[in-house]
């Protein structure tokens, strides 16, 4: 009987061990990582798929469809102090620069807000640079 309770015993610490190391990394190779974004001074970079009247996101949102249409909004988090704010659109995966837009602000404003969109799946970064310095970025998962 202690023979057979031993076997059994056993048995079920092997199960165990074995179930966690099956699911040991899982976390990290099965899941998807969350979209990150970066900040230099408190600027912010946001997105969402809409705004309202005063051209303020109603909603943040990090994902969107293939060809869907969402803002982005950049907040400076101070003056501009310069005319032009520079607008970066990058793939993730190769870290190429898909597009790039200059805008034309008031030195005196610390914030812009613009339509967007991906024509493919994937992780893409939008990026605000501003004096040559990039400000604020934002990863979006494009599905």
């Amino acid at each position: 009987m202690i023979k057979h309770f031993l076997f059994v015993a056993v048995i079920i610490t092997i199960i165990f061990i074995g179930a966690a190391c099956g699911n040991e990394g899982n976390d990290v190779n099965t899941q998807e990582l969350p979209p990150t974004g970066t900040s230099v001074g408190g600027a912010l970079m946001e997105t969402g798929p809409e705004i309202d009247d005063d051209w303020e996101l109603v909603s943040v949102q990090d994902r969107f469809q293939a060809g869907e249409e969402f803002y982005f909004s950049f907040n400076n988090n101070m003056p501009f102090d310069s005319e032009q704010v520079t607008i970066q659109l990058i793939d993730n995966s190769s870290e190429k620069v898909l597009a790039e837009s200059d805008y034309e602000v008031n030195p005196d404003h610390n914030s812009i807000t613009d339509i967007i969109w991906f024509g493919s799946p994937g992780r893409y970064t939008i990026a605000a640079e501003v004096r040559g310095v990039v400000r604020a970025t934002r990863e979006v998962i494009i599905e």
